[in-house]
């Protein structure tokens, strides 16, 4: 229990409300609770900004605490707990670990706030004031800063002083000043094409050399180039989400959150979705060209939450930054493609087979009626009763299907034998480095033989004509060797070539997903499409690899 000659020494130091508290309730030191109020800002990471040659680390101001309290006798058996917000503006008190300690406060948890500085707890002058001069104050709370040598003990029920409200108005305009400081630094970086924004784009990693550059994430990257692909065949973003959550692809945000990241995201249960939004934000994004965008948004004011679009034109764009991962005619095909995702193809005028049905005896192309359920003929016919044209009109919906099996047969059988290569490919290149690595023994081998001759002609063990004659064939045999080396590195590189196109090529597989013919899959696979008497088909392939299937 507390001690009368405890009570002599401490009564003077301490707040007359909290002294009485802890003697009314028979609390002992043990019971004592110390905060800590850590904060480290994200300019105060940066040693190289505004001259500073120290950082204000969270190990730093949790030392500086602990000497404090060590060096004062009166806090020898305190219990103390520690509040760390990283990363967080001082402007506003929008921050995790400042709002638990302040609940903790309110309910009588905490007896006494220390922090280094003044600066620390927060820079805007009006809400420190407040604390400090009522809040605190009311609720019995002791609040020490270190280096303003600052304690609300030594004040007595006055307010904080002309001194430490003129320190916050100061650490208020520091903020203000370092916020213009630091956005005019950030904007000379945007146009140098640093990437600053704290994560990368889903497909993107930051270069470990390098943090404000973009490098490509190969098992992201698939998955944003395959978003691209199904875009173009004409899916909506409704179907694409639905195929990547039947597959259990890995959304975004899956991704941030195994890298320690915590947000909230839009769940199913225990599991992160694709969704409509987070498609159209990834077709939408101009950085899978290559290029860093800055200055989308800002705040108006320094400390505020809210921010406030910017129009495009006044965006800071810089291209050829990084690798990209779509070519831009793809990307502006996806674009075509999610702008006409609401629009019928019969409302556009341009319908499915437009331009690609072909009279099989004729070669014409064939006409199509302008009813809902469509029906196309040749005009030919018309024209020349002696034509052996077809009479018949042809049913879309039966062509559609038709096409459709055909076109997915051909993807299966093209797949397969894509598989045969891919393995066939793969044991190449193995046994090619195999070959490498002895003609590579064989090459340091001469090499040794060289500079072993070379060390018995300085030791005089043979003539200078042996030497130059030994020589002369060691180097042949090392030019021999060298050249077949680089022959095997240049066949592998032809078979990564040829692993690189079957990559390509097993996008088809996608089709094989699509519920309907759509108008993208006809323009992308479908030169013309010849029918005949009884829904006879032939098709003129545009795409080659099906041309060579036959």
């Amino acid at each position: 229990m507390i001690t009368k000659q405890f009570i002599l020494s401490f009564s003077f130091r301490m707040n007359t409300k909290v002294f009485v508290k802890w003697c009314m309730e028979g609390i002992t030191l043990s019971n004592v609770c110390i905060a800590f109020y850590i904060r480290l800002s994200m300019e105060d990471r940066n040693l190289n900004e505004e001259g500073k040659e120290e950082s204000d680390s969270v190990q730093n101001q949790r030392d500086l605490l602990y000497h404090f309290v060590q060096s004062k006798e009166e806090f020898n058996h305190a219990k103390i707990e520690t509040f760390i917000d990283d990363g967080f503006s001082g402007t506003n008190f929008q921050r995790p670990a400042i709002q638990r300690l302040l609940e903790k406060a309110k309910k009588k948890e905490v007896d006494c706030i220390i922090v280094k500085d003044l600066s620390r707890f927060g820079r805007n002058y009006v809400e420190v004031s407040d604390y400090l001069d009522q809040i605190f104050p009311f609720l019995g709370v002791r609040f020490i800063s270190i280096n303003d040598r600052y304690d609300s003990d030594e004040i007595r029920g006055k307010t904080s002083g002309i001194d430490v409200a003129f320190k916050n108005i100061l650490y208020g305009y520091y903020s203000k000043d370092l916020s213009k400081k630091v956005q005019s630094g950030k904007m000379t970086k945007a146009l140098k094409g640093d990437y600053l924004s704290p994560y990368a784009p889903f497909g993107y990693k930051k270069a470990e050399e390098n943090k404000n550059r973009l490098v490509v994430e190969s098992d992201t990257a698939k998955i944003v180039k395959r978003i691209f692909h199904m875009a173009c065949l004409g899916m909506t973003s409704t179907e694409i989400a639905n195929i990547l959550n039947v597959e259990q692809v890995k959304t975004p945000s899956m991704y941030k959150k195994e890298q320690g990241i915590r947000r909230s995201w839009n769940v199913v249960g225990t599991q992160a979705i694709w969704d409509n939004p987070t498609i159209g934000r990834i077709l939408r994004d101009e950085r899978y060209l290559g290029k860093v965008i800055y200055g989308k948004r800002y705040r108006p004011k320094v400390g505020s939450t809210k921010t406030i679009k910017v129009p495009k034109e006044n965006w800071i764009v810089v291209e050829n930054t990084h690798e990209p991962l779509v070519t831009k005619e793809i990307f502006e095909k996806a674009q075509k493609v999610m702008k006409s995702y609401k629009e019928k193809e019969y409302q556009k005028g341009r319908y499915l087979f437009s331009g690609k049905l072909r009279c099989g005896v004729c070669g014409h192309l064939l006409r199509r009626n302008n009813k809902i359920s469509a029906r196309y003929y040749c005009g030919t016919k018309k024209m020349n009763q002696l034509s052996t044209c077809m009479s018949e009109r042809i049913d879309e919906e039966k062509v559609e299907e038709v096409v459709f099996t055909i076109i997915k047969n051909y993807i299966k059988v093209f797949m397969e034998k894509e598989k045969y290569k891919k393995k066939n490919a793969v044991n190449e290149i193995s046994k090619l480095k195999e070959q490498i690595e002895i003609y590579e023994k064989s090459l340091l081998q001469c090499k040794n033989r060289k500079s072993d001759c070379y060390d018995q002609y300085i030791n005089e063990r043979i003539t200078r004509e042996e030497y130059l004659q030994y020589r002369k064939s060691v180097v042949e045999k090392q030019e021999e060797l060298e050249q077949t080396i680089t022959q095997l590195e240049e066949r592998i590189l032809e078979e990564k070539k040829r692993q690189k196109e079957h990559s390509n090529a097993e996008n088809l597989n996608d089709y094989l997903l699509v519920e309907h013919l759509t108008r993208e899959m006809v323009e992308e696979l479908i030169e013309s499409v010849y029918v005949y008497h009884n829904y006879s088909i032939h098709i003129q392939w545009k795409f080659k690899a099906f041309q060579q299937l036959g």
